[in-house]
């Protein structure tokens, strides 16, 4: 039986789609991927968190979101097990927008949407929610975790 999660982390994520691009983040020095954004402070909307961290972290001034959909999943860090839950948005590229990281912990790049499935995304649901929202502009539920 896998350990139980000493924490729940809330998370805000921008899924923004340009063309046959996708914007994902990553952290310097790291292989894996994620979309830009990160954690609900206590007492903040999920909203303000996702244009604060994107803000934060690639300069962008969001606006007119829509909700994509959520995943769950547990992962590790520093041995302790965490569950978050992500609350994905869409949001259309801010005009005239120059796409650069302003953190300088976190990588920003442009990736070709045929190219999403052969990357390590973080978490791994987040491939089938990016591709329900472009294809079907339909907004889902995905979770790793067992049922019960």
């Amino acid at each position: 039986m896998a350990p139980s999660p000493a924490r729940t982390e809330i998370s805000a994520r921008l899924l923004l789609v340009y063309g046959d691009r996708v914007l994902l983040a990553s952290r310097r020095g790291r292989s894996w991927y994620f979309l830009p954004g990160g954690q609900v402070r206590p007492g903040e909307t999920v909203e303000d968190a996702l244009r604060r961290e994107i803000d934060r972290e690639a300069g962008l001034d969001v606006d007119d979101v829509a909700f994509v959909g959520c995943t769950e999943h547990t992962y590790a860090e520093d041995g302790v097990v965490v569950h978050e839950l992500n609350t994905v948005f869409a949001a259309p590229l801010p005009w005239a927008a120059q796409i650069l990281s302003h953190d300088p912990n976190i990588r920003i790049t442009s990736i070709a949407l045929d190219d999403v499935t052969d990357l390590e995304l973080r978490p791994a649901a987040l491939t089938d929610l990016i591709f329900r929202w472009v294809e079907e502009h339909r907004s889902g539920w995905q979770t790793t975790l067992p049922a019960g």
